[in-house]
């Protein structure tokens, strides 16, 4: 593609991809101030002098273009040069038609050559690809994609040039032409070739293209010691990694099994610390989510044997399901040569810088976690990306000097904002952000905030807002269809648009406070948030908030979770009244604390057990009878064990629910007098889960995330 052709596929924002907004600036100040001069011009190359320093151009364009002078990379040089080349161009093409203005800006691309750019990405082969990042970058890059959601992992637009974008992480490459090298991504991202033929990857996918798998090589590594199943040491090289897995799972799914035919009501300490064991055998063998189950299964089951309130034994029974399935999908992905990252899970958090961010700040939440921990999380909207961020500090409970209450009021988490608090309710600009591929915000020193002050009605208006609660679960579920998927905690907040509330009311048995919200269509959600010493000033907030005191147009910042049907749980709320937008009702003072503090007691006794008058949300609140049937069954013959006597009429019941299934319409549940007892209550149970989850009638304990 010529040079002239390609300069007329740029616009604003690639430039502004290609350095920055600031370097654009500059670039054009410097253009006004002097004239570019060709010095040299032939097929390969364009040799142009300006403010005393020589710049390069080839068929490549801008991106690969040199300048003499020191700066490393685009300078502002190149940026001027280019955007004169580029109107060049255009006052010579508008030149050729008889009559036509010269053109003062690039004029749209035109569908043949949009046509051509696809027909440029769509041809780069798997040798191209794979000889621009390596044969190990095109591997990471395949891989990549094959993790993305194919509906909302990557964007596509098109304007003056293509522009391919993902969501994690968070970036824009834009396609003027000019080979791999031409696309330009709008914020640094590590090793940029792969991320290139990743774009180009998931682009080809997008249109119908199967995207050839990189070549598989396998090392031998130094064999290594073994001390049986449960003590393997993980071995070096690509092979004995994946020896090592299937020794793993195969040990796994032994000791599921072994629960489940002794009985989850009868375990031990040594089932406990078996598990522990394979937590740490999955961990060496970078099955990172297999370990964090596992380790949540010893916990669960020391938890059991301590005979503490928390202890389910169905809770428990499912949780091994969701491992007995997800050793499952990893010895099927194993056997296709994948590793999907969301079965596979990450070792740790990792943080990539970003491009400036502006976010509204949402609210905060103190909170502490079963594992001994307690934090305060900040939320964050983000109006550019559509998507919800966090920030999180953290600390092992009783920690000297650490409240989470008291951190909303002490300075930080980046150098500008003074606290937690003076976000809330204000635009937050981030510069140097970094974030992970979850939308978690790292409290860097690198990264410094700037607080601005935005009236209410501005705030509002950058918010997307939920207003219908049948359309919410509608696209909750089709978000959450398989139990394998990955969490991803932020996806759960939302902004509520209540047209009114119901009735407050605190469950004193329960120790939760239920408020009803009401849509336009008059269906109610139920909001709810359990006592603690943290919630109690969220309580003391809502307990008030009884029909006559709501004020219309009020929102609420939420959380969803299933529940035997859709719940919310309020962080703050936001007005459209007042300086400031956002009232956080875990910290915010209430409007006469004292008088709702001395009535909060009365509030518990009398309002107890009062109803709204209102119509619940439409929920799958009920299973259908036979699924409902076979999960009662199943969770009784896990709790008692699986003994020889039992064996035969488990067959025989197992059968006959299976057949009032299929009868229902819902298949899959047949005996396969192939696999174990146990494996089959375990295989069942699981797609009991799943068919729930479909249904939308789930309370499936998954992997939350604060």
């Amino acid at each position: 593609m010529r040079l002239d052709e390609q300069l007329r596929r740029w616009d604003d924002d690639t430039f502004a991809a290609l350095a920055n907004r600031g370097l654009l600036r500059r670039a054009g100040k410097d253009l006004e101030a002097a004239t570019p001069v060709v010095t040299a011009e032939s097929d390969a190359e364009l040799a142009v002098d300006f403010a005393g320093h020589r710049q390069r151009f080839d068929s490549r364009g801008p991106a690969q273009a040199t300048c003499s002078c020191p700066t490393s990379g685009v300078c502002q040089h190149i940026l001027a040069v280019a955007l004169w080349l580029q109107k060049s161009c255009n006052v010579l093409a508008s030149a050729e038609v008889e009559g036509t203005p010269p053109a003062a800006e690039p004029a749209p691309t035109d569908p043949d050559a949009r046509a051509q750019l696809h027909a440029a990405l769509l041809g780069f082969t798997p040798a191209e690809l794979a000889k621009h990042a390596g044969k190990s970058g095109y591997r990471w890059a395949w891989q990549f994609v094959q993790d993305l959601d194919r509906e909302r992992g990557v964007r596509l637009a098109r304007g003056r040039n293509i522009i391919i974008g993902f969501v994690r992480p968070r970036v824009d490459f834009h396609y003027p032409g000019g080979g791999l090298d031409g696309l330009i991504a709008d914020a640094e991202v590590g090793d940029a070739a792969k991320y290139r033929v990743a774009a180009v990857l998931a682009y080809q996918r997008a249109h119908g293209v199967e995207i050839a798998p990189p070549e598989v090589t396998a090392t031998a590594g130094s064999a290594a010691l073994d001390l049986g199943q449960d003590h393997a040491l993980p071995e070096t090289g690509a092979h004995a990694r994946r020896d090592s897995r299937t020794r793993l799972r195969a040990s796994v799914h032994k000791l599921l099994g072994e629960c489940v035919e002794l009985g989850l009501s009868h375990l031990s300490p040594a089932i406990a610390e078996r598990f522990v064991t394979q937590a740490v055998w999955a961990q060496g063998a970078e099955y990172h989510r297999l370990a964090r189950s596992l380790r949540r299964l010893a916990d669960h089951v020391e938890l059991l044997l301590a005979r503490a309130g928390s202890a389910d034994e169905h809770r428990l029974f499912e949780e091994a399901a969701l491992v007995h399935a997800l050793v499952h999908a990893l010895g099927a992905a194993e056997t296709r040569g994948t590793a999907p990252i969301h079965l596979v899970g990450r070792a740790r958090n990792r943080y990539e810088t970003m491009d400036d961010l502006d976010l509204l700040g949402l609210g905060a939440l103190p909170w502490r976690a079963a594992s001994g921990y307690v934090g305060l999380t900040l939320l964050f909207w983000s109006p550019s990306a559509k998507a919800f961020l966090s920030c999180t500090d953290a600390r092992p409970e009783g920690q000297r000097g650490f409240d989470p209450v008291v951190r909303y009021r002490e300075s930080g988490p980046w150098h500008g904002l003074a606290t937690p608090e003076q976000a809330s309710g204000r635009r937050v600009r981030l510069s140097d952000p970094q974030a992970s591929d979850l939308g978690r915000l790292s409290v860097s020193d690198k990264t410094n905030a700037t607080v601005e002050p935005m009236a209410p009605a501005d705030f509002i208006a950058q918010l997307e807002l939920a207003d219908d609660w049948s359309a919410l679960a509608q696209a909750r579920a089709f978000t959450r269809r398989s139990l394998l998927a990955e969490p991803e905690p932020l996806r759960d907040w939302v902004v509520l648009s209540p047209a009114a509330c119901g009735m407050p009311r605190f469950d004193a048995t329960r120790q939760l406070l239920s408020w009803p919200l009401l849509d336009v269509n008059n269906a109610v959600l139920e909001c709810e948030i359990a006592y603690s010493t943290l919630s109690h000033p969220a309580i003391e907030r809502l307990i008030a908030m009884t029909p006559e005191a709501f004020v219309a147009g009020t929102l609420v910042v939420a959380r969803l979770r299933d529940g035997g049907g859709l719940v919310a749980e309020p962080l703050s709320l936001v007005r459209a009244e007042g300086k400031l937008a956002v009232d956080a009702l875990y910290f915010d003072a209430a409007p006469l604390q004292g008088l709702i503090a001395k009535s909060l007691g009365k509030w518990r006794k009398f309002t107890a057990g009062a109803q709204t008058q209102v119509m619940p949300i439409t929920r799958a609140d009920a299973l259908p009878p036979a699924l409902d049937a076979l999960c009662v069954f199943l969770q009784r013959q896990a709790e008692r064990g699986l003994g020889g006597a039992v064996l035969p009429a488990m067959r025989a019941q197992l059968e006959t629910h299976a057949r009032r299934l299929g009868d229902a319409g819902l298949a899959g549940f047949a005996v396969d007098a192939s696999v174990s007892p146990a494996e089959q209550v375990l295989r069942a149970h699981y797609l009991q889960l799943q068919m729930a989850r479909l249904l939308g009638a789930d309370g499936t304990n998954e992997e939350v995330a604060t």
